[in-house]
């Protein structure tokens, strides 16, 4: 039987659903895979939704609402159009074909135009064959690795002394190392109160130092940087185990952090980036890391790489988490005061402030109370007023959507915030939550020219948080009849 594909279709409740409505009672062609979602308008309609419906199984997403110009709320629909173009730039970016999220437009009495977008998106979605995502995109190969390890057995009480710490780094560019360093007198007396029993970077402590530890035998273990490799994925499973509090140290380990770009390429062509296509490299037939290798007889071997970048929670129960990248010596100090005293905070906290940097921008008394912009501007090409807020002057600025905790960082410098510090509580992807903010301030701008002046959005408004983010990870090509490539 041939597969039926599935659309989830959010629909204006005063146009396209009236319409859907009508199609039912002409009894217009229809197919019967349609689920259809009754919003009050598409521009209730967060890229969120769209991300989550493609992981839970919809082979095509259809948004259908008001004509332009006739929406009840006004500019609801053209704020959906906005938020939709950017959104398909990063669909496309994640490796999901353009026919499968579409938006249209159906008035009450349109009840044949709608059936007509519905009928031809399902011969588009015939043709390509089912996303398929668990099979297709890059988590379907982490197999035991998307599941974290259970809560570890409880512990014995711990060894009298000073608390004992470990620092370690996996998958980042170790500027998490300089953070602690940077405490300035706030190290010295670090070093005072606490046993450091490994630190890579610092110390000459090895693998047989840790393992030789009974299971809690350290106190906090902060391990920054994101699990590319199963060295790295090995390291965190044996903390986990003999730390009797983790933490994710700053926001590779957080949210993946840049590491987890390396998600919108499959393993093979970052292998192939880096050890054979670079002009420097003149030599095709060298052997990749994950295999052995002999040399002058003895058997060597690389880490392997694994099927895409995990974040530290997707390995290990995390019990606390330390963000930015990297974190600035305020939030460090105030973590390790609180982490090292006598009521450490409730576990799973994240130990920076819950409040939007926008509520500490310098910039904020210059903020108009509603934005409207009809284009984008970008930094290296404009000439940016210091005083007036970022967003106000058409700039990507991801202050709304990111905590605080960076004093003094990028706005203090003149810099648009990019969003290191990640979500507030309660908020599941930051990265969507700005995209639908920000292009909502377009609802006057054309479509198609907002979808080219953001070139990149996966790596603008998820640059920290791909690894952890709705947006689906890299999804492999369909092949012959729909099926994934190789």
């Amino acid at each position: 039987m041939a597969h039926e594909p599935r659309i989830v279709a959010f629909l204006c409740n005063w146009c396209a659903y009236a319409a859907a409505d009508r199609a039912g009672q002409q009894r217009l062609e229809m197919p019967q895979s349609l689920l259809t979602v009754r919003v009050m308008c598409t521009g209730r309609v967060e890229p969120a939704f769209v991300l989550q419906a493609f992981r839970e199984g919809a082979d095509g997403v259809l948004v259908a609402g008001c004509h332009p110009g006739e929406c009840h709320y006004l500019d609801g629909n053209l704020r959906a159009a906005a938020r939709g173009a950017v959104l398909a730039g990063a669909l496309e970016q994640a490796g999901i074909e353009p026919a499968r999220f579409r938006m249209t437009w159906a008035g009450a009495n349109e009840a044949e135009r709608l059936a007509g977008e519905v009928r031809d998106m399902t011969a588009a979605l015939r043709a390509l064959g089912p996303l398929d995502y668990a099979r297709r995109a890059l988590d379907g190969a982490a197999l035991a690795l998307a599941a974290a390890d259970p809560a570890p057995p409880p512990l014995s009480p711990r060894a009298p002394g000073k608390p004992r710490v470990a620092f370690y780094w996996n998958a980042s560019c170790g500027g998490c190392e300089e953070a602690v360093v940077d405490l300035g007198d706030g190290f010295a007396g670090l070093l005072e109160r606490v046993e450091v029993v490994l630190w890579p970077v610092a110390t000459d402590h090895k693998r047989a130092d840790v393992e030789a530890l009974p299971d809690g035998g350290i106190d906090l273990a902060f391990v920054n940087g994101a699990v590319r490799l199963d060295e790295q994925e090995d390291w965190a499973r044996l903390l986990r185990r003999k730390a009797r509090t983790l933490v994710a140290f700053g926001a590779c380990a957080h949210l993946g952090g840049v590491v987890g770009l390396g998600n919108l390429s499959e393993p093979e062509a970052l292998l192939e980036a880096a050890y054979r296509a670079p002009p420097s490299v003149a030599n095709p037939d060298a052997p990749l890391p994950g295999g052995p290798v002999r040399v002058e007889g003895a058997a060597l071997s690389l880490p392997v790489l694994l099927p895409r970048t995990l974040t530290l929670a997707d390995v290990v129960p995390v019990d606390y988490t330390i963000p930015g990248c990297p974190p600035s010596p305020a939030v460090v100090q105030a973590a390790l005061d609180a982490l090292l005293g006598d009521a450490p905070p409730p576990r799973g906290a994240v130990l920076a402030p819950d409040v939007s940097l926008c509520e500490a921008c310098p910039r904020k008394g210059s903020r108009p109370e509603r934005i409207a912009l009809q284009a984008l501007r970008r930094l290296a090409t404009s000439a940016v007023d210091p005083d007036l807020c970022f967003l106000a002057q058409g700039l990507v600025c991801m202050g709304p959507a990111t905590r605080q905790g960076c004093q003094p960082g990028c706005v203090e410098a003149g810099m648009p915030c990019r969003g290191c510090f990640g979500p507030l509580d309660g908020v599941r992807d930051g990265g969507a939550a700005m995209l639908s903010g920000f292009a909502s301030l377009l609802g006057g701008a054309d479509p198609a020219a907002l979808g080219a002046a953001v070139p990149d959005p996966a790596g603008t408004f998820w640059r920290y948080s791909y690894a952890a983010a709705l947006l689906p990870r890299r999804v492999r090509p369909a092949g012959p009849e729909g099926e994934a490539g190789a």
